[in-house]
């Protein structure tokens, strides 16, 4: 895979660089948000590696570049030393795939590239159908499969759940998930999306029995990742709907 890391700290750039070696990809490195821009308009990458925090064209400017001019590829691994909530969502809101604070580690800024490589090798996300692992989603025909067993969702449930596995391995903000579902932003203190994902967790038995996992990403979101098939017990199939006693608060705002 050919991958682009735009960082203008050489000691940091030096170790990204190297681990990005070592995990068996090429990479070409800049240190400038300009010069990411011109390598983008004459190459094709798979993935880049952007520090938020560069001289003259900041790694923000080339974020929005990129989105207006290539679309949702390539992916973004954003470095940033930014940890505050309205930064980060703002980063993901703005087309950002996922994010790694600095000082970063560089175990862990191999496995967000790797999740995000494969998300980007799986071309079914742009065609009429998403398959992971047990998964299929008929985006033509709205229906979703697992192991061959359909399984019943609402309209808003099928756009969110289409929008989770046509984007494994990224960040999912509730902010563009409301607007994804309610095409608008929800009242902070909702539980309508929380709800939601709920009623998805247990429709699409979504656990490492059936391959993936949706994890809460703490004050951002929820991201849903492949992972090995448990071995503990049997894949489960279709659960039951949730019971009538599951918090159904913002009704108005759910529909159906």
């Amino acid at each position: 895979m050919n991958i682009l890391l735009v960082e203008d700290d050489p000691a940091q750039a030096d170790v990204a660089e190297k681990a990005i070696r070592q995990a068996g990809h090429a990479v070409h490195r800049v240190a400038h948000g300009q010069a990411a821009i011109t390598y983008l308009e004459a190459n094709e990458v798979d993935l880049v590696v952007l520090d938020w925090e560069l001289p003259g064209v900041s790694g923000f400017e080339v974020l929005y570049w990129m989105r207006r001019n290539l679309g949702r590829e390539p992916a973004v691994l954003f470095l940033t030393s930014r940890i505050l909530e309205v930064d980060i969502v703002k980063a993901l809101d703005a087309g950002a795939d996922d994010y790694v604070i600095k000082p970063f580690r560089t175990k862990e800024l191999v496995a967000r590239m790797s999740a995000l490589l494969r998300r980007t090798r799986r071309s079914e996300k742009i065609e009429s159908a998403i398959s992971v692992g047990p998964y299929v989603f008929d985006i033509t025909q709205r229906s979703v499969f697992l192991r061959g067993e359909t399984i019943v969702l609402t309209e808003k449930e099928f756009d969110v759940a289409a929008y989770f596995f046509g984007n494994v391995g990224r960040v999912v903000s509730k902010r563009l998930l409301a607007k994804l579902s309610w095409g608008r932003e929800l009242d902070s203190t909702s539980r309508t999306i929380d709800t939601h994902i709920y009623r998805l967790r247990r429709k699409l038995a979504l656990g490492p029995e059936n391959g993936v996992r949706l994890t809460t990403v703490y004050t951002h979101g929820y991201r849903l990742d492949e992972v090995e098939v448990s071995k503990a017990e049997p894949p489960i199939s279709v659960l039951a709907e949730p019971d009538d006693h599951v918090e159904r608060s913002d009704q108005s705002e759910q529909g159906a």
